[in-house]
């Protein structure tokens, strides 16, 4: 059995006051590209799985919200506004960088 997960829209995740909805608006679910796309397109198993998820991000209009919303969130798995799990992880370690050296200077 295969687990349906809709990869952009969790409710309990964008109820105001929830953690990361603070600091995005969570209108932008609205607006997703990949309302009508079956949500297992966005958890690849391979490359060229991630390449098809990234292509319907591609032109999506909320796409910098989608992937900061996962960003916020930790979100580990899947495709989200474009970005692999691979890619957010090296945005978030970057940020942190750049953060820490912010502090030091």
């Amino acid at each position: 059995m295969m687990l349906q997960i809709n990869p952009v829209y969790e409710p309990s995740r964008c109820e105001p006051g929830s953690p990361g909805s603070e600091s995005l608006a969570t209108e932008w679910v609205n607006r997703r590209r990949c309302a009508d796309i079956d949500p297992n397109v966005f958890f690849p198993n391979d490359g060229a799985g991630v390449i098809a998820a990234q292509k319907v991000c591609a032109e999506c209009p909320v796409k910098d919200l989608c992937r900061e919303y996962a960003l916020a969130n930790n979100i580990t798995h899947g495709v989200w506004g474009g970005t692999s799990e691979r890619q957010r992880r090296r945005i978030l370690r970057d940020r942190r960088r750049a953060s820490k050296a912010a502090r030091a200077a």
